[in-house]
């Protein structure tokens, strides 16, 4: 099924009735201008995602929920995909995932549940709807 403008909007009204913010109070909050939080709603635009983050950031998502949020809109964008800096992670390790995921045939509907690494477990984990998983644990190292 062709992914639309309008399923990015849908999930951010989505987002936005839930924080209990207007158009304009989350324009406020994220940064960005009323008329591209509306716009993006009504499927009238695509986001890059510094836009996508920012509008993230504004409503206060969970690292999970942002970075479904993101994924979402990178899908659909045909410029941009990069995930901008993501609390902290090696920024090099988030630009790969969306090729991964998409090599690999996982859009964003398909994860249910996102586990982020930390400095215990080293791991990026994604839970399938179908229950299925993924882990992968990538390293960067200096190049010799």
């Amino acid at each position: 099924m062709k992914k639309t403008p309008n399923q990015i909007g849908k999930l951010l009204k989505e987002y936005r009735k839930r924080a209990n913010l207007t158009q304009p109070q989350l324009a406020g909050s994220s940064g960005v201008a009323t008329s591209i939080v509306n716009d993006i709603e009504n499927g009238i635009r695509n986001a890059g995602g510094k836009t996508l983050d920012r509008i993230a950031h504004g409503l206060n998502l969970s690292d999970e929920e942002r970075f479904t949020f993101i994924m979402e809109g990178l899908s659909l964008s045909k410029r941009d995909f990069l995930i901008p800096d993501f609390s902290g992670y090696p920024l090099e390790v988030l630009n790969y995932l969306p090729f991964v995921f998409q090599k690999s045939g996982i859009g964003p509907k398909m994860v249910k549940k996102i586990i982020l690494p930390t400095k215990e477990d080293k791991r990026f984990q994604i839970v399938l709807e179908n229950g299925r998983a993924m882990a992968m644990e990538i390293r960067l190292s200096p190049v010799k």
